[in-house]
């Protein structure tokens, strides 16, 4: 796939390491000058509060500008900000107000990176070649799920918070080197020559594309908002949980949430033999259903171990469908159009866990029963198996077009959405 595509890849994995690192980092952090799991809640909501204020706007400009050189305004940026946010720790801050409006402005880069960095894979990639890139960047991706905690933990239990923060802020550095050093080609720099509109006209296209044209898209991400409400409620307080109610010490919680990142890489190994064999979004709606099942075992359980077993399980079945989604969108989606209906489905998909991670917080506050919290998270994601079934990503598993082929069909199946972004990202979020 040739030398651009790998400095790509090395981008993707050295800043994914990273920034599991600070998600790991930040939220014991405001836990450890709080005690609260309203407040960590409200670290998660403002974290993706970004996503709803700037995806559109993040995918007209990945539309109009200079992809490459938007991904390298874009990690040099975070890496400031993570300098930024290491300082506040180093300045032993009492309050917490100044952590959260540096989470805030570190988050506001991702949703401008994002479609740019999925419009900009087909202009290094050829498009028979783009499933074996999006397989690549998700491995790479699954890999840094499974090391990532582990090293986050023991960084924060050897070093303590600042130099764990430190180490994020150089990984976006990294990644911003790796891509400049990209070959800067007219394929690699061209979007569409062609005049342009309003951003509110383009963003408007947008939505008209999705809403009115491809039905199956419009589902997915409405599928996608009720799936995150239902999983952010639980892991908007997941580190929450291990800490207040299995009494787990940073190093042992990197383990434990070790365990995604090996489900993670399992899941991705099966999805491509799975697919070709089941219609995709038959596969979307089976692993979400049982997702939830699965998600109900996590009540019972008190061993670390126990509970590792089921979390690395969920983040497998989370992990099946993301390459094929982002082909999908890359091969059936105009290029000039690609940045916008990244962002778009994404910021849809992503609708709700700001608001999903608060009521997490008011519920465990008001109760103190996290296990209430478990429950209803699992019983949503059923309920929303159910409606996605009934919607037209149920329907395209019987409609035979070419982006859902028949099964057994010996083509290469073009599977509708799944979860997990490419960067920065859990497998857990669904887009």
């Amino acid at each position: 796939m040739g030398g651009r595509y790998y400095l790509l890849l090395i981008a993707s994995v050295t800043s994914s390491l990273g920034n599991w690192v600070y998600r790991l980092a930040l939220p014991l952090l405001v836990l450890h000058l709080t005690g609260s799991a309203l407040s960590t809640s409200l670290l998660y909501a403002i974290e993706y509060l970004p996503f709803l204020l700037l995806s559109l706007p993040g995918g007209v400009f990945a539309d109009r500008w200079d992809r490459r050189r938007l991904l390298i305004a874009g990690d040099a940026t975070a890496g400031v900000i993570a300098l930024g946010l290491a300082l506040l720790v180093v300045m032993d801050m009492q309050v917490i107000w100044p952590i959260y409006l540096v989470a805030f402005a570190l988050s506001c880069v991702e949703p401008i990176y994002h479609p740019a960095f999925q419009s900009f894979l087909p202009q290094i990639v050829p498009a028979n070649r783009l499933g074996q890139a999006n397989g690549w960047l998700q491995s790479g991706e699954n890999v840094t799920t499974m090391i990532g905690p582990v090293v986050a933990g023991g960084l924060i239990a050897l070093t303590g918070f600042e130099v764990t923060i430190l180490v994020n802020a150089l990984s976006f550095f990294v990644s911003a080197l790796a891509i400049l050093a990209i070959r800067a080609t007219d394929a690699v720099t061209r979007v569409a020559r062609t005049a342009r509109a309003s951003l509110t006209n383009e963003i408007r296209e947008a939505l008209a594309y999705i809403f009115r044209k491809n039905k199956v898209l419009m589902a997915g991400s409405l599928m996608f908002t009720g799936t995150n409400f239902a999983i952010w409620l639980i892991q908007a307080n997941f580190i929450f949980y291990l800490v207040s109610y299995r009494k787990l010490s940073p190093d042992v919680i990197g383990i434990v949430l070790a365990a995604q990142g090996v489900g993670a890489v399992l899941g991705a190994a099966v999805a491509g033999r799975l697919i070709r064999q089941i219609a995709p979004a038959r596969v979307l709606i089976g692993t979400t259903a049982l997702a939830g099942l699965v998600t109900l075992f996590l009540i019972p359980l008190h061993s670390p171990v126990a509970i590792a077993i089921v979390w690395g399980l969920l983040y497998a079945l989370g992990s099946i469908n993301p390459v094929a989604w982002f082909t999908l969108r890359q091969k059936i989606v105009p290029n000039e159009l690609l940045g916008r209906v990244v962002a778009t489905t994404r910021m849809l998909a992503f609708a709700s866990i700001p608001v999903s991670a608060m009521v997490a917080g008011v519920i465990e506050t008001t109760f103190h029963n996290f296990y209430l919290v478990i429950a209803i998270g699992a019983l949503l994601r059923l309920l929303v198996a159910g409606l996605a079934y009934l919607s037209p990503l149920g329907a395209s598993v019987r409609r035979l077009d070419p982006t859902t082929p028949v099964e057994g069909s010996a083509k290469e199946q073009e599977p509708v959405p799944a979860p997990r972004m490419v960067r920065a990202e859990s497998v857990q979020d669904a887009e």
